[in-house]
């Protein structure tokens, strides 16, 4: 089972990331909706089977909801990432 991601915990990681990379939260709206999708259930069964489907459908949400002002897919790396070793517990 996959652990949700909360939006503020995505949003920590969007303002760390746009801070280095010199970019801005474009959309609040995908950044919520991103970070819902590891964590998502239909009538109760996980969406996502394992973490790493999780961390691979929170990376390809975001390259396609573009919640930021550029450098969307370096974004969706890190967040993957991040993702990845918080819900393995590392």
């Amino acid at each position: 089972m996959t652990r949700a991601l909360s939006p503020e915990q995505l949003l920590a990681i969007a303002d760390e990331f746009c801070a280095v990379y010199k970019v801005h939260i474009r959309s609040f709206a995908a950044l919520a909706a991103a970070a819902a999708v590891p964590g998502a259930r239909i009538h109760g069964v996980p969406v996502c089977g394992s973490v790493t489907e999780g961390s691979s459908s929170l990376h390809d949400t975001i390259v396609q909801l573009q919640p930021l002002t550029n450098h969307n897919s370096a974004f969706a790396d890190v967040a993957q990432d991040v993702y990845s070793r918080w819900a393995e517990g590392d």
